[in-house]
């Protein structure tokens, strides 16, 4: 029998989304507009979803995807807790709706005082599930270092592909590092880093002061705006599930 043709297979994908608080369409232009001259490389094509759970019923859905595409990125569809009507209306009118997933809530439950064969049972149980954990396999992937040395300026690019990358010097206003692991920069980063740039999940960022106009890692991003807290000293940056954290080096 001939191999077949081509097979539907279920992935996950980490993708933006925009999350509107106005159904204005000069309000939302003139934001996107802000967001996007920070960085127009990195968001040019960028596949997003808009959600419009905070918006009433009354949205211009055409209008809206028109608007996301004018800033070049590629619109995949409308997300968010609404209305079946709402999403029959957005179908209707030949767009997707994509269902986001739901957090599992646990129940309140009555604690009873275990007997003693039941504490037994537990008591083996976390036994197991200790030694099962310590016998899960790490993440071990290893990267060897890219470093370069001097200031990279507005306008250059490097990319540390399969590995680490060691800036000492500075990261100027304008540029833009990539790496599949870790970045470093010992120096100021102005420009652009993006870590674990083909999925590594707990790849971090490194810099002498914080003034990009743009971290990133595994797909998840920060904008200059969102940096404030530890703006101008020295971070580091990681994902945690997903979302970017800052701390302050010592």
């Amino acid at each position: 029998m001939a191999d077949a043709v081509l097979e539907f297979k279920g992935t996950s994908f980490t993708l933006s989304v925009i999350h509107l608080s106005t159904a204005q369409i000069d309000d939302i232009r003139d934001t996107l507009a802000d967001k996007v001259a920070q960085a127009p490389d990195f968001f040019n094509l960028v596949p997003v979803l808009v959600n419009i759970e905070q918006l009433g019923a009354t949205i211009d859905y055409s209008a809206i995807k028109a608007l996301v595409e004018e800033f070049n990125f590629t619109f995949v569809g409308f997300t968010g807790v609404i209305s079946n009507e709402q999403r029959k209306l957005i179908r209707d009118l030949g767009f997707s709706f994509v269902n986001a997933a739901k957090a599992v809530v646990a129940k309140q439950v009555t604690a009873k005082t275990p007997e003693p064969e039941e504490r037994s049972a537990l008591a083996s149980e976390s036994l197991a599930e200790q030694v099962a954990a310590k016998q899960m396999p790490v993440e071990s992937t290893l990267f060897s270092d890219k470093v370069h040395r001097g200031q990279i300026r507005s306008g250059q690019q490097v990319y540390a592909k399969g590995q680490n990358l060691v800036v000492i010097g500075s990261v100027s206003a304008g540029a833009e590092v990539i790496a599949d692991g870790n970045i470093h920069i010992y120096g100021a980063l102005r420009g652009r880093a993006i870590a674990g740039a083909q999925g590594h999940q707990h790849a971090q960022i490194y810099c002498q002061s914080l003034e990009a106009e743009l971290v990133s890692i595994n797909g998840n991003y920060w904008l200059s705006d969102s940096m404030q807290d530890h703006w101008a000293t020295p971070v580091y940056i990681h994902l945690t599930d997903t979302e970017l954290m800052s701390s302050k080096l010592v």
